[in-house]
């Protein structure tokens, strides 16, 4: 008889594998909506903090570094513990970020709790990493973890949505009885997703269990029980495929936080949008098409890694191939209509890619060094914080406007498309270890 710790693991995972895909999903979506929110209701926060562009996508650089740096340390912790209390320590600590952050009387206070709630965060997608590495094989772990990136579609759509109702809102005097005089609708807004956040990290307490390890080999590599942080970090930095991974990471970061910083207000500012419409307008479009980019890019690469090494990497090459004319189509378009169609594309092509970038690296990377690689990944991204500030401060000399910038990452996409057929046509020759190596 099997332990109740310990289902019994078939071909496709373990029994309970999407019980368990259900609990980091609706975990990430909670964190995602914390590290975005702000963003949805920037016009009523500046305007009751006095706050800039450049200050606004600041916000944005003082949540990545901590995020990505102190990843350097604690996305180890999930290849050697429980990676069950690591994320739920990590939720339970932005739920408190958010909680004081909706309390916030100047700037400097905003941006040490976005600093906070980076390093709250910072260990918990690696140990979602090697849960689902742990849970689904390589046969099915592609559209598991395209199921799983749903959340952070839906985490978009609703902090746009919800964020800019929020901002919308004014001000509610005497708020809850609680003797509080007054909160304004931004502030209201993120008590109420803290408060959500508390309740979900003791739900993971009661009724969340830690999953087996699997795939690990006592005669190579790092072997089954992992090795010290250095040596995990060695076997990681020492992959060329790793490398090729992790830029194309930077470059896909570089545009998408530019994107998540200032689509709405650009739509705000351009199309005459009210804070909940260019939430909307900037989110459900692009997301809710992201979500069937997943899907397909899940199914396709699942079946397409069956037959060539480069099988799900192909994949990501097309989703990003979409994104070069449509990132500047988007951001020169002057109609509702050619925006709407631009979005799907890059929702489409977003979901491609992200659908396959945890598996890319499982097929080069040891397996007890996964949640480490993750981590690495996020580490590496840091490269990409200072660009939303650049951005802003580009729009405050009057040098390129919001729709310049935005529209010129083009060039972006496309040396992020030369970099993976790089890793298909050259490094994964030697670098990859998935199932057609044996």
């Amino acid at each position: 008889m099997s332990s109740p710790d310990k289902p019994l693991i078939n071909e496709s995972g373990p029994p309970d594998r999407w019980r368990m895909l259900t609990f980091v999903a609706f975990t990430y979506f909670l964190l995602v909506v914390h590290r975005k929110l702000v963003f949805y209701m920037q016009v009523p926060l500046s305007e009751e903090l006095n706050l800039d562009l450049p200050q606004v996508g600041l916000l944005d650089t003082a949540f990545l570094i901590p995020y990505g740096i102190s990843q350097l340390f604690v996305s180890y912790l999930s290849d050697r513990f429980r990676r069950r209390k690591v994320l739920m320590y990590s939720l339970a600590l932005s739920a408190g970020g958010m909680a004081v952050m909706g309390l916030v009387r100047n700037y400097n206070e905003l941006v040490v709790l976005r600093i906070l709630l980076g390093f709250a965060q910072a260990a918990s997608v690696p140990a979602i990493a090697g849960i689902l590495a742990d849970c689904f094989t390589v046969k099915n772990r592609s559209i598991a973890i395209a199921i799983y990136l749903i959340s952070l579609n839906a985490a978009y759509i609703v902090a746009g949505k919800y964020g800019g109702w929020f901002a919308d809102m004014g001000t509610i005097d005497h708020a809850w009885g609680l003797g509080i005089p007054s909160l304004t609708g931004w502030r209201v807004g993120m008590l109420c997703f803290a408060l959500l956040g508390a309740f979900w990290a003791l739900t993971i307490c009661l009724f969340m269990r830690e999953p087996e390890r699997t795939d690990r080999d006592s005669n190579r590599g790092l072997g089954i029980e992992g090795a010290s942080l250095w040596k995990t970090l060695h076997s990681v930095f020492a992959v060329p495929s790793f490398w090729m991974l992790a830029i194309s990471f930077v470059l896909i970061c570089i545009v998408g936080n530019c994107q998540d910083a200032f689509m709405a207000k650009y739509f705000f500012d351009n199309f005459g949008m009210s804070n909940e419409e260019a939430g909307q307008f900037s989110t459900v479009w692009k997301f809710s098409f992201t979500i069937v980019g997943l899907l397909v890019g899940g199914y396709m690469a699942d079946r397409w890694a069956q037959r060539w090494r480069s099988g799900r990497t192909l994949v990501q090459v097309i989703g990003i191939v979409l994104w070069v004319p449509s990132i500047y189509v988007l951001f020169t378009a002057g109609s509702e209509d050619v925006a709407r169609i631009a979005m799907v594309t890059i929702g489409f092509g977003y979901g491609l890619y992200t659908a396959n970038l945890w598996t890319t690296t499982f097929e080069v990377i040891d397996p007890a060094a996964r949640s480490t690689a993750v981590g690495m990944l996020n580490v590496i991204g840091v490269a990409a914080a200072p660009a939303a500030p650049v951005v802003g401060i580009l729009n405050d000399r009057q040098i390129l406007d919001i729709g310049g910038s935005l529209a010129g990452m083009s060039l972006f996409a496309a040396i992020i498309v030369t970099l993976l057929l790089l890793n298909v046509t050259v490094l994964l020759r030697h670098d990859y270890r998935g199932p057609l190596a044996k």
